[in-house]
């Protein structure tokens, strides 16, 4: 991790911040390469305002992009989480599939909750909510799992200033909450 921030914080000289994704290329091991990508995006997001932030991002974002297909949940979760943290319009697209079409219902759910999270990065809040209407809609109303269709609700409420769920209702799993919410949540997103 202190190897990551010292390049990141030194992204200002384009062959250091090379090097370290060159080394990233060159791990064997799929995990350990998810794990220093997404802790890397994970410090990008906590420097945005800093000079290198964007150039940065663009260097670091077609390497999670490459490690999005991976075959173990829990690496697509990572690298999902971390697209919210830096990426940008770009990336609506890839997130929107995987909101729709992942088998891993978390891998679902933080779709829904890093396109919220890019609202608060590189992407224009309203031009988001705009793109997303249909997939939001079309993802809370086809989603059978409880708690994956809760955390998107949840994501949505923010993304779009509603508010129709409360946070311990979505902890707890409380199906009729839920499931009135997803009727509220519906009703708002396809006016």
């Amino acid at each position: 991790l202190a190897v990551c921030a010292g390049q990141v914080q030194g992204a200002d000289d384009e062959h250091a911040d090379g090097d370290l994704l060159e080394n990233l290329n060159q791990e064997e091991d799929e995990s350990q390469r998810i794990l220093i990508v997404y802790l890397l995006a994970k410090i990008l997001s906590k420097v945005r305002h800093r000079d290198f932030y964007a150039s940065s991002c663009k260097q670091v974002l077609p390497v999670l992009i490459s490690l999005l297909p991976s075959s173990e949940a829990s690496n697509r979760r990572k690298i999902i989480i971390a697209l919210g943290w830096i990426g940008s319009i770009s990336e609506i697209e890839i997130l929107g599939q995987h909101l729709l079409t992942d088998q891993d219902p978390l891998c679902r759910a933080w779709s829904a909750s890093s396109l919220m999270q890019l609202s608060f990065h590189q992407v224009e809040k309203e031009v988001l909510m705009e793109k997303m209407k249909d997939l939001f809609s079309e993802a809370i109303t086809e989603e059978k799992d409880l708690q994956a269709c809760a955390l998107m609700i949840e994501a949505a409420q923010v993304l779009f200033g509603k508010k129709w769920i409360p946070t311990s209702a979505v902890e707890n799993l409380e199906v009729e909450k839920i499931e009135k919410a997803r009727k509220s949540a519906i009703r708002f997103i396809k006016k």
